[in-house]
């Protein structure tokens, strides 16, 4: 699968769960809350883009903190916008686009990028992180959160003891290959954290259901060449269920990193 065709497969995903995506998402709630959280206190910063807006849940934040602000919210799924646009419909200096990063086409330089759960699907970083900093004026920042290697790795585990011959195409970035790119791409980090979260469900049904609603059921982190059937489902969910008990319920791992980074 090209570059091109696996941004259509996600965006098709995302568009698809739009109308569920934002009650779902509990994690990439509280990260969008702990990044808007690290911007308080930042200048006023005039122009302000953001890369896979989603639903809102940064975008809110980022109306409030800076309301003087143009914000361009992107995402590539149409459906996520839509509901983006609808939620901050009063946000005067908020304007949405469906687009790729790569494909956008702006009329000038950002002080201020940033993106909360986004940038983890895009790649290969690298090539990423240099896109945005070409959109940076000069001494502007970079601020965002992404998932990194770790993230689900329970789930990870059951899949590969359930159907060893159908794992995704391809892995969550670690936090050495995110600094690697920033710092290839001529950006200073001036912060860095990482963030293991646990969050529970219910069962592993449970945990796929919500995965489901937020659209990270398809593209390459999700899927193989090959879909998992049935038969393959059943083995993974009892073994979830088996292997990762808490409580009266199951669990499940999130390794968030949060980068500040600035234009040399």
């Amino acid at each position: 699968m090209t570059i091109k065709d696996e941004h259509k497969t996600i965006a098709a995903r995302f568009s698809a769960a739009a109308s569920t995506y934002h009650a779902s998402a509990t994690i990439q709630r509280s990260v969008a809350e702990r990044l808007g959280a690290m911007l308080v206190g930042d200048e006023a910063f005039d122009r302000i883009l953001e890369i896979g807006c989603g639903t809102g849940l940064l975008t809110a934040h980022l109306c409030r903190l800076f309301p003087r602000a143009r914000i361009d919210a992107l995402d590539m799924a149409g459906g996520m916008v839509a509901q983006c646009r609808a939620r901050l419909a009063d946000a005067s200096g908020l304007h949405c686009h469906v687009a790729d990063l790569n494909k956008f086409c702006t009329d000038g330089l950002y002080p201020l990028i940033v993106s909360s759960s986004a940038l983890h699907w895009m790649d290969p970083m690298a090539e990423v992180m240099e896109t945005l900093a070409g959109m940076l004026t000069g001494q502007g920042r970079l601020v965002f959160a992404l998932m990194v290697g770790g993230t689900l790795a329970e789930l990870q585990a059951a899949r590969r003891r359930a159907a060893p011959h159908k794992l995704p195409a391809r892995r969550l970035p670690t936090v050495l290959a995110v600094r690697a790119a920033l710092t290839q791409a001529g950006l200073c980090i001036e912060e860095e954290r990482e963030e293991s979260r646990r969050q529970a469900y219910v069962s592993a049904r449970d945990l796929l259901r919500q995965l489901h609603e937020q659209g990270l059921t398809g593209g390459p982190l999700a899927r193989s060449g090959r879909l998992l059937n049935r038969t393959d489902l059943r083995r993974l969910t009892l073994d979830y269920d088996r292997r990762y008990r808490e409580g009266d319920g199951v669990y499940a791992s999130y390794e968030v990193a949060y980068f500040r980074a600035r234009k040399a």
